[in-house]
């Protein structure tokens, strides 16, 4: 291939046919996306997210505690919404509210798409390289679209998280980047920043891939001495920085829990703890990633370094230092305690990125082979789908039943079809979300709280008769039972108390029981350890 360099340093969008003309390989290297076929191949390729995922599944398995903070969100007020997206990216939360249908769960279509998306954003960014012939690059896109479909950090990611718009903003930069090597212009760097702003708002990942993205394009200019790109993409990139930093004080720093920090605390790189520590906590971070990409460490690393050659060879010299960029930054981030290291959820959008980075190296490796005969091509890129394709860890995560399993729609829909006139209802803190979330009547607030990372629970003032408890500890269980035998006991009360509690620790659970007890209150369970149906004795 002929170089992507010119002599000219004349950068503007009125030269950018005589500049393409310089800039580009030759014509057989050029690849035009878009054509029928290849929408075609990315459609199929698409849809077959809906078919390594449980779909049914997927919509009709009720929240677990984790999805029941993010799914309350909806039922908010708005100018609420920055204040309880905790680690979610607000624009993502802000997308679950325009899911129009399918309530109460049908809201998980939104990651879900993101994962389908995710597959055609990885056939794209690899179709749009200057692959030698069409089929070749056919055959990369696949290779490509197959990877980010079947990696098992993708066939995991089936609850309400915002996971799979990590990966999917990840691969639109490196499908963007490559579009800005191909054909230089200030237009495309600009609207390749502005990606990142906006991607900011759907992924939090956004501010560590576009680090890492505008890092990759400033090596590669110095390397190539392409002085005049440099400098504008040095200031570009400082702009686009200062947004970021910007966004997420005021976007991302209000809803951000104090306390996430001690939460991924064993996912931080411990080089204060000595080589020791540090080299066990290596050793455990790459069998986690292992894990998420499915496959042994030594073939990632050939892989990712062939893929890496690959883009090299194609003069796609910053998507090439991008990924390896990535993976500096995200282990200076764990040694700072500001982002976990390979956990499977967490580093999804990592992992997607070194899969189809690796999937360039197997379609590098098959164009060389191409030169003996394409039919050998074609045989190389089968065995390296079908390899991955039937692994133990791909396998056995397609259409994986992982939620965990913590109904509170049920239990709320029947306080909702039995509660009496004079009914009290106390609520579990960690049941407050799920809860409200299923509750009928009335708009839930928030309360601010110190007892839980995400800082808040739901309430609802306009009902007294519900009251939640805003800790999990014994003496919070005591209180709102106090509360609730007093409410229960005045004249017009109908002495029944509803106790709905799930995601309970032990000694919390206890005490609900024991408080009860202790007041001489009859119960009887209706759902065993989520709720029970207490009545107050009255006073002769």
């Amino acid at each position: 291939m002929n170089p992507d360099t010119e002599a000219s340093e004349t950068e503007t969008d009125s030269t950018s046919e005589a500049e393409s003309a310089e800039t580009l390989p030759p014509r057989r290297w050029a690849v035009k996306v878009g054509c029928g076929i290849d929408v075609l191949l990315a459609g199929v390729l698409s849809f077959a997210t809906f078919l390594v995922h449980d779909v049914r599944y997927i919509l009709t398995e009720p929240f677990w505690n984790d999805e029941s903070w993010v799914a309350i969100s909806t039922k908010l007020p708005l100018d609420q919404l920055l204040r309880v997206t905790a680690s979610s990216p607000p624009g993502w939360t802000m997308l679950l509210r325009l899911v129009p249908f399918g309530y109460p769960y049908w809201i998980r279509i939104v990651p879900l798409l993101f994962g389908a998306f995710t597959v055609v954003a990885a056939y794209g960014y690899v179709r749009s390289l200057p692959w030698p012939t069409v089929l070749l690059g056919r055959l990369a896109a696949t290779i490509a679209g197959v990877a980010a479909l079947l990696v098992p950090s993708a066939l995991t990611r089936n609850d309400l998280k915002q996971y799979t718009s990590d990966a999917f903003v990840t691969l639109v930069v490196l499908w963007l980047m490559s579009r800005l090597e191909s054909h230089w212009s200030r237009r495309r760097l600009l609207q390749f920043a502005s990606l990142l702003a906006v991607g900011f708002l759907f992924s939090a990942a956004a501010i560590f891939v576009g680090t890492a993205a505008f890092g990759a394009l400033i090596v590669a200019q110095l390397i190539s001495r392409q002085w005049r790109r440099l400098a504008e993409s040095a200031v570009v990139g400082t702009v686009c920085g200062v947004v970021l930093v910007g966004t997420y004080l005021v976007v991302y720093r209000p809803g951000a829990p104090p306390e996430l920090n001690e939460y991924w605390a064993r996912y931080y790189l411990p080089l204060t703890r000595g080589l020791g520590a540090t080299r066990d906590f290596l050793v455990k971070a790459q069998e986690r990633m292992v894990g998420g990409l499915g496959v042994p460490l030594i073939v990632v690393v050939v892989l990712l370094a062939m893929g890496v050659i690959t883009l090299v060879l194609m003069r796609r010299i910053a998507c090439a230092l991008l990924v390896p960029i990535l993976l500096v930054v995200m282990v200076v981030l764990a040694a700072a305690r500001q982002y976990p290291l390979f956990d499977v959820r967490t580093s999804h959008f990592l992992a997607t990125a070194i899969v189809v980075t690796a999937a360039i190296g197997v379609a590098g490796l098959a164009a060389l082979a191409a030169r003996a005969h394409v039919a050998v091509a074609v045989v190389i890129a089968l065995v390296a789908v079908l390899l991955f394709a039937t692994r133990a860890p791909v396998t056995g995560h397609i259409r994986t039943h992982s939620i965990p399993r913590e109904d509170l729609g049920t239990p709320t829909g029947y306080i909702a079809a039995h509660v009496q006139p004079g009914d009290t209802i106390v609520v579990g803190m960690l049941s407050s979300w799920g809860f409200a979330y299923h509750w009928p009547t009335g708009t839930p607030e928030i309360a601010p709280v110190s007892s839980n990372l995400q800082r808040f629970v739901t309430v609802y003032p306009d009902q007294p008769h519900i009251l939640v408890a805003l800790d999990r500890t014994p003496a919070a269980a005591d209180e709102v039972m106090a509360r609730a035998i007093e409410k229960a006991q005045q004249p017009d009360a109908s002495g029944r108390i509803w106790v709905i509690h799930a995601h309970t620790k032990p000694d919390e659970l206890a005490q609900y029981g024991a408080a009860a007890t202790a007041a001489g209150l009859t119960g009887t369970t209706i759902i065993p350890r989520v709720l029970a149906l207490l009545t107050v004795p009255r006073a002769r």
